[in-house]
């Protein structure tokens, strides 16, 4: 069902047609005496016409002018509520903004069909070979069900370093490194 331009209005339909929360509707009646939605049964708010566009003004003074809520209350008071209403965009039915929104959703939507396509042609141009780009393709690859035996353990580092074979120059290195751990063990204790 269409509503005219001059139909009242839901919080909802008006905070859809701001683009923006209930919750900020709500506080900026707190704050703007002028915004008076009729209430009825069970305190649903109705907003008529007029309420629409001086909200609308309100929101492009706080929300894209950057003006502060004392400075557009100051503004409201010098110039009047129809300066205020002529910065509100336009009333227009809240289906034309729908219809709108759609059309521009489903033209999006084939842009990025269009998109895809195109990119369709470029991909899976090549079968991936297991292990084709795996950083561990070098790697040698144990079965699942080979059991992965531990290392050997050892009583200390030292016994370690004794046990493995290393060149005479890697172990004289190897005890500066122990014996500095040692002198920093010993210091500490």
């Amino acid at each position: 069902m269409i509503k005219s331009a001059d139909a009242f209005r839901t919080i909802s339909e008006v905070a859809e047609w701001l683009e923006t929360e209930t919750h900020v509707l709500r506080f900026w009646e707190s704050k703007f005496s002028q915004i008076k939605p009729v209430k009825r049964a069970g305190g649903r708010r109705y907003y008529r016409p007029k309420d629409m566009l001086i909200i609308g003004g309100i929101k492009k003074l706080l929300h894209e002018d950057g003006i502060t809520i004392k400075g557009t209350q100051r503004i409201i008071k010098d110039k009047g509520l129809d300066y205020i209403s002529e910065l509100s965009r336009p009333l227009v039915s809240l289906e034309a903004d729908k219809t709108e929104i759609k059309e521009k959703v489903s033209r999006k939507t084939e842009e990025n069909l269009s998109i895809a396509t195109k990119e369709e042609k470029y991909t899976n141009k090549f079968d991936e070979v297991d292990g084709q780009f795996s950083m561990f393709a070098n790697e040698p690859m144990t079965k699942p069900s080979e059991p992965i035996k531990p290392d050997p353990t050892y009583k200390s580092i030292s016994n370690f370093l004794y046990k493995k074979t290393f060149a005479y120059s890697d172990k004289i290195l190897f005890e500066k490194i122990l014996n500095s751990i040692d002198d920093a063990i010993k210091k500490r204790a």
